[in-house]
């Protein structure tokens, strides 16, 4: 890390200073500075942008399709704090205006962190009302107490409950692999997990949360149908409850979240008074939002649910889904009536 860039500055950078200290510390050990050389380019108008790059010493130029100059950043700078034209795909191209220094952070490692720590928090109080579950509750009534099986249609979970397999697992096995294929969706019985996180620029895995009796995990693999975003090991031997995936999608993933298009929510705020909420950091949303939505970020969303008028309906949105696919679940499960926006259709540009 060049002397240039304290961990003070660092941990000021955005959204990065929206994490919790000890994960901000994990990122700053592990970032490489990148030298970049006069006239090189960072990314090309059109990239698909697997990066969070951030300006560290020098200047950039910002251009168009045709190289025609839009705007300079300078390190140091306020703008600079945030992210470079972090458009998905990149709308623009990021020209080096002499020596550069830059780093870079995997997108989706970054999205995973901040979803974890403006939840995570939470999440134990809201699984398991009342007193902490132990070991010897039962573990139906503990599948009861989440508030995704709370919005199983009732006929589905008598079908529900015979589907699940009970699997004993050994203290320190490796339940869901970081890049791996989704197949199923678990709740733990007894034990407690590690959840974990590595991608190519951060080598040593970071450290998501801990996760205990009545908790879930490997929802979002199967929604998305795409790969497990982190790693998940047993820290004592315990026993997992799983779903598979086909079981998982008819009994459950229509239960979680609704996603529409642009053209969708804006008839909905036009016809219905719906409410567009931004759910990402205030830093974020100053920088750029979308015009006449509300700014209410993920970590606040529970405590300022009280002040949200129950008799219409919401939309939330973010840069990626993630935030924004956990907030709508947040406020399902309170009873709201809440849409996610396609992450396609949220042009922050």
């Amino acid at each position: 890390m060049p002397e240039a860039l304290r961990f003070e500055d660092f941990a000021a950078l955005v959204p990065i200073s929206g994490l919790r200290p000890e994960n901000q510390r994990d990122l700053f050990k592990q970032s490489q500075p990148r030298p970049l050389k006069s006239g090189e380019f960072l990314f090309h108008a059109g990239d698909l942008n697997t990066e969070s790059l951030y300006l560290i010493s020098g200047e950039v130029a910002l251009e168009d399709e045709t190289g025609k100059a839009l705007k300079r950043i300078q390190a140091g700078s306020e703008v600079a704090k945030h992210r470079i034209a972090h458009q998905i795909p990149r709308s623009v191209s990021a020209r080096c205006l002499g020596p550069v220094t830059v780093i870079g952070i995997d997108n989706s490692l970054l999205d995973v962190l901040l979803t974890w720590d403006q939840t995570g928090s939470f999440e134990v109080h809201e699984l398991t009302p009342g007193t902490a579950a132990t070991d010897t509750d039962d573990w139906m009534t503990r599948l009861l107490q989440l508030p995704a099986f709370q919005m199983i249609p009732a006929g589905n979970l008598q079908t529900l409950f015979m589907r699940l397999e009970s699997i004993d697992v050994p203290a320190n096995h490796v339940v869901v692999q970081q890049g791996d294929a989704g197949d199923y969706f678990y709740v733990i019985d007894r034990g407690h997990c590690l959840v974990t996180r590595e991608s190519p620029t951060h080598p040593k895995p970071i450290r998501l949360a801990e996760l205990g009796p009545g908790m879930s995990f490997g929802e979002e693999a199967l929604i998305a149908d795409s790969t497990r975003n982190a790693t998940v090991t047993m820290m004592s031997a315990g026993t997992l409850l799983r779903l598979s995936k086909e079981d998982f999608r008819s009994l459950l993933h229509q239960s979680i979240t609704r996603q529409i298009s642009r053209e969708v929510a804006d008839d909905l705020v036009n016809t219905e008074g719906a409410e567009l909420i931004d759910v990402r950091l205030p830093s974020e949303y100053k920088l750029r939002h979308i015009e006449g939505a509300r700014n209410l970020p993920l970590y606040l969303l529970r405590m300022k649910l009280a002040g949200l008028a129950a008799n219409k309906p919401y939309v939330v949105y973010c840069d990626s889904g993630r935030r924004s696919s956990v907030a709508a679940f947040i406020m399902t499960q309170k009873g709201f009536d809440v849409r996610v926006l396609d992450s396609r259709d949220v042009n922050l540009g």
